[in-house]
């Protein structure tokens, strides 16, 4: 999943899968120290890959975190539209980083 991150979310049922999961943790020093969740490990994968020194490795951990928030906002929006109103406590909200 995270090698091919891009091509995962392109499809509306990786995103829809998304929303299921627990949200990554509020702490982000927490989450590449040690990762609880899919989404946290995810990340810290995608950081191992994308920045290998400590200055690109900042700039790819906000870019990961955009991008999950704006995945997870789409995929929200999808699920309005596939299920119409549906109830909040199904799905997690994004967190800000």
């Amino acid at each position: 999943m995270v090698c091919n991150f891009e091509a995962f979310t392109e499809t509306w049922e990786s995103r829809a899968m998304l929303l299921t999961l627990p949200p990554p943790s509020e702490d982000s020093s927490l989450r590449t120290i040690h990762p609880r969740n899919l989404l946290d490990d995810s990340r810290e994968k995608w950081l191992e890959a994308e920045g290998a020194d400590l200055d690109k490795r900042d700039e790819s951990a906000m870019q990961f975190d955009k991008r999950l928030k704006m995945l997870m906002l789409r995929a929200k929006h999808e699920a309005r539209e596939v299920c119409g109103d549906f109830p909040q406590s199904e799905f997690h909200e994004p967190k800000d980083p």
